[in-house]
């Protein structure tokens, strides 16, 4: 398959080789009164400057000098250029590298697909890595991005989509550079694959809704998101992690803090809901009473408004 995808790239060099080389054995055909391939023969060499082909000049029509200089002027460049975009996207490694990642995605079945270019893509891409998540990424800039795991395309072209293997995913993560472009990608994604679970990075958190509207089963507004953390960490610097917009009240953060003093679990003001006990040795303990006692050297995990975390902080030591 990867041989394939290379033909598929060089064919347009290919059939540009092709017509140069019969424009000028037509000439040898008209004029010279050559069979084909002796025509091809005379034309190539002529072209590139080899020479064998030296017919007598007193013996050239005048009509025939003109073609020849013309065509030789334009064929020489031409050749020079289509030989060395051959040459080059066949050696190139990339190229093999995008095949491989072509014929990986089609084969591939529940992974995820990831889609778009940025930091976003990047980020999510280690995070994949990291929980050893099946995935493919179709990026029209490859930038720091590398291996065969790496299809660069045109997200908006079904074909891309298809060779990623959207199809046959479990989900995908979109992020492109502009929100139209992202919406454009959701609707042919959902129109390739219903069932696929779909979550968009959206620069404009306007758009929400329409993204909702094709399809897109969770929406993440990247700025409104940065912006809230940074505000809530001018309030409290043990803000940890936010819940997303729509699903509840915007105010709603999440805060991680070292215990220093013992303190229990009742007497957290109102509005902060404890949600775990990092215990000693880092293991989670998510079962507790108002009357449990957090100790020194533990860590508490709670939800609420970040302007309440400093009486949180406060509370414990």
């Amino acid at each position: 398959m990867a041989p394939y995808s290379i033909f598929r790239k060089v064919f347009p060099q290919v059939v540009l080789l092709g017509v140069a080389v019969y424009v000028n054995a037509f000439v040898f055909m008209t004029f010279q009164h050559l069979d084909l391939l002796s025509a091809i023969y005379a034309g190539v060499n002529v072209v590139t400057t080899v020479g064998l082909y030296a017919p007598p000049l007193s013996q050239m029509p005048s009509t025939e000098k003109v073609i020849l200089i013309l065509t030789i002027i334009f064929a020489v460049g031409l050749y020079t250029s289509i030989i060395q975009s051959l040459v080059s996207t066949v050696v190139r490694r990339d190229s093999w590298a995008d095949a491989r990642a072509r014929w990986r995605g089609s084969h591939m079945r529940q992974h995820t697909v990831v889609i778009g270019e940025g930091e976003a893509v990047k980020g999510a891409v280690r995070r994949l890595e990291r929980y050893g998540v099946d995935y493919v990424v179709l990026t029209r800039e490859k930038g720091d991005l590398h291996g065969d795991k790496v299809i660069v395309g045109d997200p908006k072209d079904e074909k891309n989509l298809i060779s990623a293997g959207i199809m046959e995913a479990k989900n995908a993560i979109i992020s492109m550079e502009n929100d139209m472009d992202s919406l454009l990608v959701t609707l042919k994604v959902q129109k390739l694959n219903p069932p696929l679970q779909v979550t968009c990075i959206v620069r404009n958190s306007s758009m929400i809704d329409e993204f909702k509207t094709a399809g897109a089963d969770m929406v993440i507004p990247a700025e409104d998101i940065l912006g809230r953390i940074t505000a809530s960490a001018a309030l409290s610097n043990n803000v940890s992690g936010l819940i997303f917009s729509g699903r509840v009240r915007d105010d709603i953060m999440i805060g991680f803090f070292s215990v220093n003093k013992e303190t229990k679990v009742g007497d957290l003001p109102q509005g902060i809901v404890p949600l775990a006990i990092v215990r000693d040795g880092g293991s989670l303990d998510p079962y507790f009473a108002k009357d449990t006692v957090v100790k020194p050297g533990e860590n508490l995990v709670v939800i609420g408004n970040p302007s309440l975390f400093k009486k949180v902080k406060d509370l414990l030591g």
